[in-house]
């Protein structure tokens, strides 16, 4: 019996396991509920631009004076060449018939290739048909008339007065005829192309009327074509300097250069047009099947290198009201704000005028996250 009550007790005085494991986790939830329990903090965040240099995030270049030339882009067009756009006006009044040949523009003609024929018809004036029945009848007569006097002046039966005036109706009318006759065919006066190339314009239309001299269509030779490229009034002085021109027209991905058309600058202008604002500049090329006359293009007008210029990429301008300004950096690790004047862009780099000086280093790329790192410091603390 006192064996039996000597294990009761030592029972009844071991700790319980389910007991303990019961208070641990009251403790861990009051733990959790008054926020006494604290993780590990993770690694430091750098913001690139603050006080350290990321090359992952930006890119900081030592500026030096290099060869440049400035590219000014604007609008222009592809012009013939005045020297290579030819109008064909009739000969005769008349009546137009048009050849056998369709003629629209954009049609590839031949030198001396019949284009129209103007006949009088039942015109009652202007009557080419009329006129060279006339004329040859003229001319018969005075043939006959000059033949005359030649053998009474050899017998001196007529004065040298007489005989000179019968020499001048025949060499008059000889001259008007061969006029006629050059370009006289069956059915009416013949209009003829005086050199190969395509019909630019139609001025008249089958049927109609015309006078002698009057219009009847254009043709472009296509030897030399003409860009013109616009620009405002304050780039006079990028007009003035430019020596060569890239450009692209709309139908087609290539991109023509001067350079490689035989081109040169001809002239610019010193003045606005009627109905413009803009100034020209003017660049003869050679033809180019591809390019069409009366297209417009979008122009890069190349300018004259310059040997010494200060120039900053692109990617390093930033605006702010209107202004320019590039990040300074300094061997701290610190980045100045700094203003400055530019010029003309080449689509990379941009002059500088002023405020910056060679030997200086400035933020060539990631500008952006500089400036978001400045203001990222200079936000004033927000505390609970």
């Amino acid at each position: 019996m006192l064996f039996v009550l000597l294990l009761a007790g030592i029972a009844a005085c071991a700790p319980s396991s389910d007991a303990g494991h019961e208070s641990e986790e009251e403790h861990d939830h009051e733990a959790v509920t008054t926020g006494a329990h604290k993780e590990e903090p993770g690694p430091a965040t750098v913001i690139p631009g603050s006080h350290a240099q990321d090359s992952a995030h930006f890119e900081i270049v030592t500026l030096v004076t290099q060869p440049f030339s400035f590219v000014l882009k604007t609008g222009g067009r592809i012009m013939a060449d005045n020297r290579d756009l030819i109008t064909i006006t009739s000969k005769s009044s008349g009546l137009v018939k048009f050849g056998e040949e369709f003629l629209l523009p954009g049609v590839k003609i031949s030198q001396g290739q019949a284009l129209f024929s103007v006949a009088g018809g039942n015109l009652s004036d202007d009557n080419t048909d009329l006129r060279f029945r006339q004329i040859k009848s003229d001319l018969d007569r005075a043939r006959m008339n000059f033949e005359r006097a030649e053998k009474l002046i050899a017998e001196k039966i007529i004065t040298e007065e007489h005989y000179l005036a019968a020499r001048n109706e025949f060499e008059k009318i000889s001259s008007e005829y061969d006029n006629i006759e050059a370009v006289y065919g069956t059915g009416g006066s013949r209009v003829i192309a005086p050199v190969s190339g395509y019909i630019r314009d139609i001025f008249v239309a089958d049927g109609q009327k015309v006078m002698a001299g009057q219009p009847m269509a254009s043709v472009i030779s296509g030897r030399r074509l003409v860009l013109r490229a616009d620009v405002r009034p304050d780039d006079l002085a990028a007009a003035s300097s430019a020596v060569s021109a890239n450009f692209k027209v709309g139908y087609s991905d290539r991109i023509f250069k001067t350079v490689e058309m035989n081109g040169r600058k001809i002239s610019y202008g010193k003045s606005t047009g009627e109905s413009s604002l803009l100034i020209p500049v003017y660049f003869s090329l050679d033809y180019e099947p591809e390019l069409i006359e009366g297209t417009y293009a979008e122009v890069y007008l190349i300018g004259r290198q310059a040997a010494d210029a200060l120039t900053v990429p692109n990617s390093a301008l930033m605006e702010e009201f209107g202004r320019l300004y590039v990040f300074v950096a300094h061997e701290d690790g610190d980045f100045d704000k700094k203003y400055i004047t530019t010029g003309y862009s080449d689509g990379e780099k941009t002059q500088v005028l002023s405020g910056l000086n060679e030997g200086e280093r400035i933020v060539a790329s990631g500008t952006y996250l500089v400036k978001l790192s400045q203001m990222s410091v200079s936000a004033p603390a927000h505390n609970h």
